[in-house]
């Protein structure tokens, strides 16, 4: 479109909430004869979190006990809880259906629960119960970027809001496909996450943001081992300025809960050292976390070795 986007400018997760709720009224029979697209579309929002397309919608709450939007239809309770670049945390989801358990007015009993975790921004993990007595791993979804632009690039045309907010989505998901056979120096994060992403498939691994005082940095984490009382494990640090990539550092790490254990175990860390690949410099500088061997990558490859 040749025009300005309100989701430009309307970036917030409360934004994302209220075009999430705009989109599912459609989903009422009321305006299943004059919306025909936009009808279909709140349907397979649905069908996406795994409840029949069918299904008649029957209400759509915003902000109900810090639940960002809470959906009933005939049979279901859905629960979406709506990140961009944020996590969940503090088990938020498993409060929200606890809560809303115990409120017998809230809930009918014939209805089940089900959770839509929604996240638009850098994806990494599906969100996975930790209480499965409270919430089974089957009542349970994980929606990302591109499982929205799926359901709307067919039939969006012709609501602005709807087009305005799938451009949105497209327009990052363009920025991430304008890297591919880049330079990872010109690689911005969104693009990073995607390729780490796909990269570390079969590895255990966790991505991050870290602040610091020079302005932080995407960690990602992976590959730990126990050694001795503490664990060993590889860390890549992606930092970022004017929007691209300014250094990529390729780090060995050991990690201990007791500091005395790494001041205390030089012997440990040179072993740790004499096992590092060529290329990698050793470092001195020893507390609970120590980076005991570095790189600076210059290119997609380096980091594909550290990988391994």
């Amino acid at each position: 479109m040749n025009q300005p986007n309100i989701f430009d400018y309307a970036t917030s997760e409360l934004s994302q909430d209220a075009f999430l709720c705009y989109m599912l009224a459609f989903g009422k029979e009321k305006y299943k004869k004059d919306f025909p697209n936009e009808y279909v579309m709140a349907h397979m929002f649905l069908e996406k979190c795994e409840i029949d397309k069918n299904e008649e919608i029957l209400s759509i709450q915003r902000q109900v006990d810090n639940i960002d939007v809470l959906v009933v239809t005939q049979n279901y309770i859905l629960i979406i809880e709506d990140k961009t670049y944020t996590n969940e945390h503090d088990d938020q989801i498993i409060r929200y259906v606890r809560n809303m358990r115990s409120h017998e007015e809230k809930i009918n009993s014939d209805k089940k629960i089900k959770v839509c975790y929604f996240k638009t921004g850098n994806y990494v993990y599906g969100y996975k119960s930790s209480d499965c007595s409270i919430l089974p791993q089957n009542d349970c979804c994980s929606l990302k970027r591109q499982d929205m632009l799926d359901i709307l690039k067919d039939k969006c045309f012709g609501n602005i809001i709807f087009e305005s907010f799938y451009q949105r989505l497209n327009s990052v998901e363009e920025r991430v496909k304008a890297c591919d056979d880049t330079d990872i120096m010109t690689w911005n994060s969104e693009k990073w996450f995607d390729y780490l992403y796909n990269t570390l498939q079969g590895h255990n691994f966790n991505i991050g943001w870290v602040p610091n005082a020079s302005g932080g940095f995407y960690g990602c984490w992976f590959d730990w081992r126990d050694v001795l009382s503490g664990e060993d494990y590889k860390q890549i640090e992606v930092s970022f300025a004017d929007g691209k990539t300014s250094q990529v550092k390729l780090c060995y790490k050991f990690s201990s809960k007791s500091k005395e254990i790494t001041l205390n175990s030089k012997s440990l860390l040179k072993d740790l050292q004499s096992k590092v690949a060529k290329g990698f410099k050793s470092a001195n500088r020893m507390g609970k976390t120590t980076t005991y061997a570095y790189k600076i990558a210059e290119n997609k490859s380096d980091v594909e070795k550290f990988i391994g």
